[in-house]
């Protein structure tokens, strides 16, 4: 009942918040529970920390997405043999990143949810990051097909696989609160930080 309630409220919180940069009215990468994570009772009903699904990291590791608690977490869906869009999403994100001070990144993780499980193994992924040059405050996931579906739902990326093997995919950063609530999505590619630094800032303070 209450992930049915996830989802119904959060259909009407993407649709007020979503798309192109729209706010909403209302975060070492992944803390363990005994470090951050918020108690269950205390989740929101717009939280993707609800998800019960369990990943695998491109460290080998396994989390929830309730171990992203604690800190505002940039992230997006992506997938690593795209050979376009994908890099300049991660470039994209890089660059908030760099715009940040050194102390408001420590208190932000970055994250890549990949769309495509099955060839996105650790292995591949450890790759990917290497050779996007990805430091140790980002993290890279991957789960069963169910869940990377059930989480593109949530944070409205449209996904539409094609008969080459890879995906006709939305281009969307996410900016999520400490609590793994959606507070911004900037749509597009090569788009401009500022709005993204804008309001990972207000997130901060």
């Amino acid at each position: 009942m209450k992930k049915f309630l996830f989802f119904a409220s959060l259909a009407a919180f993407i649709a007020i918040a979503t798309a192109c940069g729209r706010k909403s009215e209302t975060g070492n990468c992944c803390k363990t529970a005994e470090a951050g994570q918020l108690p269950t009772s205390e989740i929101s009903d717009q939280s993707i920390f609800l998800l019960e699904s369990d990943w695998e990291t491109y460290r080998n590791g396994r989390m929830t997405l309730a171990d992203l608690s604690g800190k505002v977490t940039v992230g997006a869906m992506i997938f690593t043999h795209c050979p376009s869009a994908c890099p300049r999403i991660v470039a994209d994100i890089k660059n908030i990143e760099s715009a940040l001070s050194e102390d408001e990144r420590k208190q932000v993780q970055f994250l890549l949810i990949s769309m495509d499980p099955e060839r996105d193994t650790p292995e591949r992924m450890r790759q990917f990051a290497a050779d996007h040059r990805l430091n140790d405050s980002w993290e890279m996931i991957r789960a069963g097909k169910d869940a990377t579906m059930e989480i593109a739902q949530v944070l409205g990326v449209r996904i539409k696989p094609l008969d080459d093997g890879g995906f006709d995919h939305s281009n969307i950063i996410q900016i999520l609160n400490r609590e793994g609530e959606i507070a911004y999505q900037q749509q597009g590619l090569n788009v401009d930080p500022g709005e993204c630094l804008k309001q990972i800032r207000l997130l901060l303070k």
